[in-house]
């Protein structure tokens, strides 16, 4: 006859290879009206069947000769009622693929000072003897993003993972802008992987690489990719760099790239703290426990165990308080009391083999050091 015993595991998540550095950056250059046009007919000679015109936003032009080498080259035109018209060559550039054509889809720029020497070889080598300059110190940094992958092997873990941080508050000053698509369907299923959190000239991105490889065919054969890879990726825009630029009093590009590579962990877990509460997830059952417990007043304690109860029906804690709200319940000292009580205001999904999950802070802070450890239990026949 058949019996139910207790099974226990270890679960790891661990740091991809590359640790943490930069993913994406975008180059720009300022040209007159002379050059940008001298520019565009020697490209449309060079590179016939693989430019084309964009009239989306202005008169843009759009060239794919560098794609397989993760270039991504456009000629901008931007007419201007208040100012001068504007002319522009941008590159977004992956600086890995720039450097070897045939690396995969899922790393980064190795964070070493050999790196920034390959990639402004690569660049002079790939430019020469175009009509786009082939040397990098002619363009200004318009855009960088700073990057680290953290690896789970475990599926369902890894899910949970991704629906628990996918359901974080928007912090104040902050705006959560949904990834969108013409296709509503896909737009709502890569939602489910995907959160940013944009403030001024940053922005903090989370998602599930793994769905974003397979929903975009980018995955081969040959890549053996794990269970699940989550990415989290932090947005410079001109702005922002601008700042880095007089704090080390230099514009060139190498130079401000090898710093963001060197303080890419610090800057990552600096607006993940921001962002994301440095507190564990538990089970709901723990959590009402803790709530019954504290020294919070009734009133309060009742606001509390609603929050928690609404997160394990609502996507988002935004969504849970509009509810709340909408019933005249007050939300504005909410966070802050899960925050003294040391609780996370969203709790595990009913049925979860873990006890305990990290914060995304948590995470961070420890994965580079060693593996973050989370032991499961669960029931199974014999």
């Amino acid at each position: 006859m058949s019996e139910k015993v207790c099974k226990h595991k270890t679960v790891k998540i661990t740091l991809e290879p590359d640790g943490y550095s930069i993913h994406t950056f975008e180059l720009s250059r300022k040209l007159t009206s002379f050059e940008w046009q001298r520019t565009k007919d020697e490209l449309y000679r060079q590179c016939k069947g693989e430019i084309y015109p964009d009239k989306s936003l202005g008169d843009d032009h759009v060239c794919t000769r560098y794609a397989k080498f993760g270039v991504r080259l456009r000629l901008e035109h931007r007419e201007s009622k208040s100012g001068p018209t504007l002319y522009h060559v941008r590159m977004i550039i992956n600086p890995r693929r720039l450097i070897d054509p045939n690396s995969d889809y899922l790393g980064i720029l190795t964070p070493k000072k050999k790196s920034i020497d390959r990639l402004e070889r690569a660049f002079h080598k790939l430019f020469e003897g175009t009509p786009i300059g082939c040397d990098i110190r002619d363009y200004y940094l318009s855009r960088v993003d700073l990057c680290t992958n953290i690896r789970c092997a475990n599926r369902k873990v890894f899910r949970e993972l991704i629906r628990l941080l996918r359901k974080t508050a928007t912090p104040k000053k902050y705006e959560r802008k949904q990834y969108r698509h013409q296709d509503k369907k896909k737009a709502n299923r890569y939602n489910k992987h995907y959160i940013r959190l944009c403030c001024g000239s940053q922005e903090l991105v989370v998602y599930d690489k793994t769905y974003q490889l397979n929903d975009n065919g980018a995955i081969v054969a040959y890549e053996n990719l794990p269970e699940g890879i989550l990415r989290v990726e932090v947005h410079y825009d001109r702005s922002q760099i601008k700042k880095t630029e007089k704090d080390l009093q230099n514009e060139n590009p190498l130079e401000i790239l090898w710093l963001l590579i060197r303080e890419s962990k610090r800057r990552i877990l600096s607006l993940v703290g921001k962002c994301y509460p440095d507190l564990c997830y538990r089970s709901f059952e723990e959590g009402v426990s803790r709530i019954q417990q504290s020294a919070f007043q009734q009133s309060s304690r009742e606001r509390m165990q609603t929050l928690l109860g609404q997160m394990q029906r609502k996507q988002t804690v935004d969504a849970a308080f509009k509810w709340m709200r909408a019933r005249n319940i007050t939300t504005d000292d909410l966070l802050v009391k899960f925050t003294k009580l040391g609780l996370n205001p969203i709790p595990l999904r009913k049925g979860c083999a873990a006890k305990r999950m990290p914060s995304l802070p948590e995470i961070l802070r420890t994965v580079e050091d060693h593996a973050v450890e989370m032991e499961l239990e669960y029931w199974k026949w014999k």
